[in-house]
């Protein structure tokens, strides 16, 4: 489908899955929402008592968190000097602490911003109708 890109990395899940299973981190971007970024957690083969859960993200985050620490509510990035970024993904009363590899993440941001720029992901016509709703509200 134009328009969407996803990835999926393996990540190092610090014994959160168990023996036999794999932690995935998912990565989805629609251009029709091009300001936001879909982070699901899942582990192979499902089960409930595994890592699971989904988290929307700024785009922008996710770029700033490749080289800074970002965040301090449910999803919080901080490079780790090693090549990998730290997400800590908070849902519920669980925390899930999983590495990613920058390369990865910024690739992936790479090709959301070739598709939409950085800037370009509202006309001034939809800014203005979000802020109007948010001040309404």
């Amino acid at each position: 489908m134009e328009g969407v890109i996803t990835a999926h990395v393996v990540v190092d899940d610090a014994g959160m899955s168990g023996h036999g299973h794999l932690t995935l981190l998912g990565l989805a971007w629609h251009r029709d929402d091009p300001l936001a970024v879909v982070l699901t957690l899942s582990a192979q083969p499902d089960h409930p008592a595994l890592p699971r859960g989904e988290w929307a993200v700024l785009r922008d985050f996710l770029r700033y968190g490749l080289d800074e620490p970002t965040g301090d509510g449910a999803v919080r990035l901080r490079p780790t000097g090693d090549g990998r970024v730290l997400l800590e993904l908070i849902g519920g009363s669980k925390t899930y602490a999983v590495h990613a590899p920058a390369t990865m993440i910024g690739e992936f941001l790479d090709e959301t911003e070739a598709v939409v720029p950085h800037g370009a992901e509202a006309g001034d016509d939809v800014m203005d109708a979000l802020i109007a709703r948010l001040l309404d509200s």
